[in-house]
């Protein structure tokens, strides 16, 4: 069964991974972010510029890092995602963790994000790997 367009474009903003002109192809310039607390960063960002330039950059703290999606459920203009983050700390520490997302689009790109996840194993992690010397 293929996927419904909302789908298709969450699908696309996972498969990113990083890639400005790919996020700014399918998040709305007016889009709101809300992230638990304990996430780095974590916190509410609204519009794509607050978004890429006070959120994003959490990334630098890992050499790898990436959404995966196990179950996709689609209403409308909403999708929500249940998935694990998955990556590797600057520092070398392996992290998984898990994370429901909820997605509302409007004319097919990304308008709010409200993310929660278990924040714990990513703090460990990113402590483990502060303690590497790396």
């Amino acid at each position: 069964m293929a996927d419904s367009p909302q789908v298709d474009v969450v699908r696309r903003f996972y498969g990113a991974r990083g890639d400005l002109e790919v996020i700014r192809s399918v998040v709305a310039e007016d889009a709101r972010w809300d992230v638990t607390e304990g996430f780095p960063r974590g916190g509410v960002y609204e519009g794509l510029d607050r978004i890429l330039g006070d959120f994003f950059p959490f990334l630098a703290d890992f050499r790898e890092f990436g959404c995966v999606g196990d179950a996709y459920y689609e209403d409308g203009d909403q999708v929500i995602v249940l998935g694990r983050y998955v990556g590797r700390t600057a520092g070398g520490v392996p992290v998984t963790s898990r994370f429901a997302h909820f997605f509302t689009l409007r004319d097919g790109r990304i308008t709010q994000l409200r993310q929660t996840s278990d924040t714990l194993p990513i703090a460990r992690a990113l402590e483990a790997g502060a303690g590497t010397g790396a």
